[in-house]
């Protein structure tokens, strides 16, 4: 490589670098033109006719305010609605509100709603929004419905034809709209209710009505995609949140809910054509006495075919509860039901992921699924439910002297269910069912779940030859470097970083063969800009620290003292997942960190040790703190990225691991990049190159294949972290270290010694027990085989 082609290579990351902050000084700079009050229209109710603290109706003088708004010719318009108490009958703000790009209706007074319920129509809305592109509602202001003179005329329990009450919010073919800082108490019927919106976001509700109020909905979302609500506190009658049919891509998290029923999907299947329902995810949530706390509901005997699927509850906390957890398909809310058709919606892909807390009733888990669509793909993983003391208090957890009677139990029909980690209530047993009975719900099952299964391990056996394979031969080829006149500590720096740019091409090849299918994207929506760039500048700064360590580390101590210093990943990495990913250790995996910890340890008998004649006392000093530095370093980024797998990625597929390699590994070149400039060692590289003992053709040559070794490892060990966890990733890598000596042996002619062969066999033994505990891992993935017959349904697990 010439020195012009290397200034040309370096120019073009510092001019990627540039346009990237220069696009994020951009976009601040057009936020705060867009955020400039000076040009936006204030239209104020008050000088329309509207007048504060009176009984009059206030109806018109609202309606003509909007309609100034919505036909106004600036781009930005603020209606005010201020603080006060106004009376107003049924509202309905249409647009389109042509010219007007951002539409924010502020809301700072006390909304009551008129009483006389002659005024609204079946099924409306009190203050109803539609059609309006990029509007916000806002300004912490109440909207009072006044239900309690209305609810005693709501006869929906008993007459399935009746005259629905009005909706106190209501959004028709919204997009890109903002709810945040609002107020909703005693509705007469739903609270808020989406209807055909796209791109909503709801944000720092409050939402009230007493808990026997009758159909309070506190947000029902139809027909909707991109939905978004998060902390909010909802206390109602009825469902906190309902997902109804049509659905896709919606994001319920740091919901408290109760009083209430709790978060439903449904109820599904009642009318003909219903669009399916796809990408639910419910999130880090808090049901506190609640009748249900997660509940799928659909009708029986339901005219047409639909599904729900892809959905998780994850992060649950349950407070004495009644209905933990309930799947019902045979919903009827009425005084009578009499069909016996099982329902025709099919339930797939459900996942119930760390769901924690106390019950009220002794069947925490009900999962009654239809006999005519059994439920497929149902996952429960870490369930902790207890049952709740008489007194309220203590943990919850009721433990009784007689052997467990106290205990929560479950109730399944028709359904296969998955297990993964611990379970209250623990599972059902398989051997205990009738032959015949198990055979007919496995033909009714789906096998998908077992050849993922297979398929994960082929990606773990992937990711594991590319950790083995590629760390031994980038580090080879690292001492190559070093042993034919390498000096540069930036160079060495660089080779685990800048070689991915090799990833883009076949991360580009490997999208374009996968089949976009509906069922392929996760369970929520992708993570934001701001997310992704936070993510992977953090990541990126902590991997150029890390190699930046490990250089230094390497320049001033002996193979030996620096292989046996990097081993404590093993044990840094377990520090921070114990923190960080609550990780568990069962006796095989310690005695794999151990095995492996002492195999890395022997390599000090017998690993060459470098020449440290020229080295000072100080150097020394320095380059095992660096080491020890590097070795943390490693260990808190494979931890921190099992975090961001579980907390911020949405798509767990192996794009994302691609992706993550290549900006983290961006943003680390371009750091490293800076420093190589800044210390003017770059001016020492031409003559390196030119002195290099086996050649500048060599030089090259060594150079780039280190980087591309060091990137397809890198690919390995975030993708074993993707697919299992950051302490298995570094124990693999772990295992690559004794596989250096064995290298050396035969390209530098180092001498094989019996403690060399004896830490190969000390990694392999660790290896196999974590392997071994993966297998008994596999096992605990128990099926949930229910019985059928004409009987109660409840069965202990």
């Amino acid at each position: 490589m010439s020195i012009v082609e290397m200034k040309f290579t370096i120019f073009h990351y510092l001019r990627v670098l540039f346009f990237f902050f220069f696009f994020m000084a951009l976009s601040s700079y057009s936020f705060v033109v867009r955020g400039d009050k000076s040009s936006v229209l204030i239209v104020d109710v008050r000088s329309f006719g509207a007048r504060a603290n009176d009984h009059r109706d206030n109806t018109k003088a609202f309606v003509a305010a909007w309609d100034m708004a919505c036909k106004s010719s600036s781009s930005s318009v603020d209606l005010i609605i201020p603080r006060g108490e106004f009376h107003v009958g049924p509202i309905r703000f249409s647009g389109p509100c042509t010219n007007v790009t951002h539409l924010t209706v502020r809301v700072k007074g006390h909304l009551k709603a008129s009483t006389d319920l002659s005024k609204y129509r079946s099924g409306g809305g009190w203050i109803e929004f539609g059609w309006i592109n990029g509007l916000t509602l806002t300004g912490g202001g109440t909207f009072d419905g006044q239900g309690a003179l209305a609810w005693p005329f709501n006869n929906c329990i008993t007459d399935s034809h009746c005259k629905l009450l009005p909706t106190s919010l209501k959004f028709v073919g919204m997009n890109r709209t903002i709810v945040r800082r609002i107020s909703s108490v005693n509705s007469k019927f739903f609270h808020i209710a989406l209807v055909q919106c796209k791109d909503f976001k709801g944000t720092r509700l409050n939402i009230t009505a007493p808990f026997n109020s009758p159909n309070t909905d506190g947000i029902h979302i139809e027909r909707s995609s991109n939905v978004y609500f998060s902390r909010s506190h909802i206390a109602t009658g009825d469902d906190c949140v309902s997902i109804g049919q049509g659905n896709s891509q919606i994001t319920i998290t740091s919901i408290k809910c109760g009083p209430g029923h709790g978060i439903s999907v449904g109820s599904l299947g009642r009318y003909p054509n219903e669009k399916d329902v796809k990408g639910l995810v419910v999130r880090d949530c808090k049901m506190s006495g609640t009748t249900n706390g997660i509940r799928i509901k659909t009708w029986a005997d339901s005219p047409g075919l639909s599904a729900a699927t892809n959905m998780t509850f994850q992060n649950i906390i349950m407070s004495n509860v009644t209905n933990p957890i309930i799947i019902d398909q045979s919903y009827c809310p009425f005084s009578s039901c009499s069909s016996n058709v099982p329902s025709k919606v099919k339930l797939s892909e459900i996942y119930f992921k760390n769901i924690r807390g106390t019950s009220s009733s002794k069947v925490a888990v009900q999962l009654h699924c239809s006999k005519g669509m059994p439920c497929k793909k149902v996952y429960l993983e870490n369930v902790h439910l207890y049952l709740a003391s008489s007194s309220g208090g203590g943990s919850g957890k009721q433990h009784s002297s007689n052997g467990g009677s106290e205990a929560v139990s479950s109730s399944c029909r028709y359904v296969r269910a998955n297990y993964i980690g611990t379970q209250s209530p623990p599972p059902y047993l398989k051997n205990s069912m009738p032959m015949n009975l198990e055979a007919n719900l496995i033909e009714a099952t789906s096998s998908e779940p077992q050849t993922k299964n297979y398929k994960r391990w082929i990606r773990l056996s992937i990711y594991v030859f590319f950790v083995l394979f590629f760390q031994p031969l980038a580090t080879i080829l690292g001492r190559l470097y070093y042993e034919n006149g390498g000096e540069s500590t930036y160079v060495v720096t660089l080779l685990p970083l800048i070689g991915f740019p090799v990833l883009i091409l076949f991360n580009f090849f490997s999208q374009l063969r996968q089949q976009p299918k509906s069922t392929d994207r996760d369970f929520s929506q992708s993570p934001s800009f701001t997310t992704l760039v936070s993510v992977y500048m953090c990541t990126g700064l902590l991997l150029s620290a890390y190699a930046y360590l490990y250089a230094i580390g390497l320049l001033y101590l002996p193979v030996s003292t620096f292989s046996l210093i990097l081993a404590s990943q093993l044990a840094f990495t377990a520090f921070f997942s114990y923190f960080l990913n609550s990780q568990k250790f069962t006796p095989f995996i310690v005695n794999s960190l151990f095995l492996l910890t002492v195999s890395s340890a022997l390599l000090v008998v017998d690993t060459e040790s470098q020449d440290t004649t020229n080295v000072s006392r100080v150097q020394y000093v320095l380059g095992f703190i660096c080491t020890l530095g590097a070795s943390a370093g490693i260990g808190l980024l494979l931890s921190l990225i099992q975090l961001l797998f579980r907390k911020v990625f949405k798509e767990h597929t192996s794009s994302v691991v691609m992706d993550l390699t290549i900006y983290q590994s961006l943003v680390a070149s371009c750091v490293v990049l800076i420093g190589l400039f800044a210390s003017g060692e770059w001016r020492t590289l031409p003559s390196e190159m030119r002195n290099y003992k086996l050649g500048q053709v060599s030089y090259v040559v060594t150079l780039v294949s280190a980087a591309i070794s060091w990137q397809v490892y890198t690919v390995g060990l975030v993708g074993l972290i993707f697919e299992s966890s950051s302490v298995f990733s570094n124990s693999i890598t772990a295992v690559g270290l004794p596989i250096v000596p064995v290298i050396a042996v035969i390209v530098f002619h180092d001498k094989m010694e019996a403690s060399k062969i004896f830490s190969i066999v000390l990694a392999i033994w660790g290896f196999l027990s974590f392997v071994y505990q993966h297998y008994l891992d596999e096992k605990k993935l128990k099926t949930c085989n229910t019985d059928p017959v004409e009987n109660d349904g409840t069965q202990t697990w």
